[in-house]
């Protein structure tokens, strides 16, 4: 069974009351939060999506010790997983229901112990993704709104209770990330932050080196979410791949690595990295295991490395993504990817019946998959040296995508407006990785020029790099404008995630 450790700042009589030592009317006897062994291995089962081992032994605690609430807590976990991951309609109607009765039953804990306000924060706050998943924004607001009410109420009387930065991060992180122009949404939600805010609160859990085995235990997590979003937001790819790196190394975490949620977020930030080769190993070198949740979107993560590397078999994956997965989000995607196949391939008949298909899927939520709808609705051809060049490039193959664009007359490959203004574009962003800035500049603002007024992303795209490129030189000024020049720009592409990586920008601008 653990033993809780507590930061010093807590009173050594808050410590008594806490820990369970009877004194006079302490509330031990009644509700209790033990990370014992049992719960420990749960919690570890969760996180390698073993949800029936999981439950078969949540179900043994809550038989053994019925005053421990810490289950309903672990039990919601699985639920967020399986809705987060399947986002199956059925599965929200099933599932629904256990919000509420849980939420019942941690409420009838006892407040004068620290994990009776984090366990019910984390369970709004899992329902709160879940809601984004499924599209509920306004749920999904409100659900943050109480966690970080019970976050900042829990922070207020226990000081330096470490496992509260890990949600408390989250938040500042989402509210950071709102637009100056819909600074209405923070109030709606009663919290400010910033994304500096939030991964300070995250790596104050993943940088602990103390003895507590709570946080010990909740670190691997922290260190998930933290290497993802410096990936992809704070474009801190070197501490990214460090922490994934640490992860590896630390035997403490060996099952943790089995983990499909670890493959996947190693995956992710090797890709981002230009890091292709090592990106396809570490996907299909995973393990088969029959007894774990299935995450299909590995499926579509290989599939997009194998076609990176312009590999024979890409479609394969894109297949099995589409065949096994019952949810909305990278369907469309997947159509795309599948179409561009058969387009390198010379199929042009069979790329424009996948993009009749796509112009039939509804209201897409994310990014990747509007993009794919509006390609299929603009009725336009790619350009096969231009699309081959973008492949290479997102793979890392720098040279490559070159010399694609370079073998060939230019002539004999840009036929219209839109596939000019991506060329340069495309030079922009080969130059820009190989370090050489100067051309890469003069290219994006090629791309602006030409491009500003078009429904395409690379104007947008252009001054999201820009900025970045010169917040890597430390012209900081030129940063600013740049990354303020991006949230000008219209465009139905990309458009969420582009301004949202600006907007991480100017943040990071404002700190240094």
């Amino acid at each position: 069974m653990f033993v809780r450790v507590f930061p010093a700042k807590i009173p050594v009589i808050r410590i008594l009351l806490i820990t369970g030592i009877f004194i006079g009317t302490a509330p031990s006897l009644t509700a209790q939060y033990l990370f014992n062994d049992r719960c420990r291995e749960a919690y570890q089962a969760i996180f390698t999506l073993h949800f029936q081992q999981a439950t078969r032994l949540l179900e043994e605690e809550k038989a053994t010790n019925p005053t421990n609430l810490l289950p309903h807590y672990l039990e919601n976990y699985i639920d967020f997983l399986i809705l987060y991951m399947g986002e199956e309609e059925k599965d929200l109607e099933r599932l629904l229901p256990n919000k509420t009765r849980r939420i019942r039953a941690l409420e009838k804990g006892d407040p004068s112990q620290p994990f009776y306000r984090y366990c019910l924060a984390e369970i709004y706050m899992q329902w709160a993704f879940v809601r984004l998943k499924f599209g509920d924004f306004t749920q999904a607001a409100l659900d943050v709104r109480k966690a970080g009410t019970l976050l900042s109420e829990n922070e207020a009387i226990f000081p330096g209770f470490l496992p509260d930065n890990t949600p408390l991060g989250i938040i500042h992180l989402l509210t950071g990330m709102i637009p100056d122009n819909l600074t209405w949404i923070s109030k709606i939600l009663g919290f400010k932050g910033s994304i500096a805010q939030g991964m300070a609160e995250l790596r104050s859990v993943v940088s602990y080196c103390g003895p507590d085995p709570v946080i010990n235990l909740l670190r691997p997590e922290a260190a998930f979410y933290l290497a993802l979003i410096a990936a992809n937001l704070q474009k801190n790819h070197t501490e990214a791949l460090n922490l994934i790196d640490q992860l590896a190394e630390s035997a403490q975490n060996v099952r943790f690595n089995e983990s499909p949620l670890i493959v996947f977020a190693k995956a992710n930030i090797y890709m981002r990295n230009g890091m292709n080769d090592r990106a396809l190993y570490v996907l299909s070198s995973r393990k088969t295991d029959r007894e774990a949740y299935p995450f299909y979107y590995l499926d579509y993560l290989e599939g997009l490395a194998r076609l990176h590397r312009m590999d024979a078999d890409a479609g394969i994956f894109f297949q099995r993504y589409l065949a096994r997965f019952r949810g909305r989000n990278y369907v469309g995607a997947t159509l795309q990817k599948l179409a561009w196949i058969d387009f390198l391939k010379g199929d042009t008949a069979g790329y424009l019946r996948r993009m009749d298909r796509l112009k039939k899927i509804p209201s897409p939520l994310i990014d990747e998959d509007k993009q794919a709808i509006q390609e299929a609705r603009s009725g336009m051809l790619p350009s096969k040296i231009l699309l081959k060049a973008r492949l290479l490039f997102d793979g890392g193959y720098y040279d490559r995508a070159l010399d694609e664009m370079n073998g060939h007359p230019v002539r004999s490959y840009l036929k219209t407006s839109r596939d000019l203004i991506e060329y340069t574009y495309r030079l922009g962003r080969i130059f820009q990785e190989k370090k050489e800035f100067d051309k890469a500049i003069g290219y994006y603002r090629q791309t602006i020029q030409r491009g500003k007024a078009e429904p395409y992303y690379f104007a947008c795209a252009s001054a999201l790099q820009m900025g970045l490129m010169y917040e890597s030189l430390h012209k900081n000024t030129l940063a600013d404008s740049a990354f303020r020049l991006c949230l000008t720009i219209p465009t139905p592409e990309y458009k969420a995630s582009l301004s949202q990586k600006a907007r991480a920008g100017l943040n990071r601008l404002k700190k240094k």
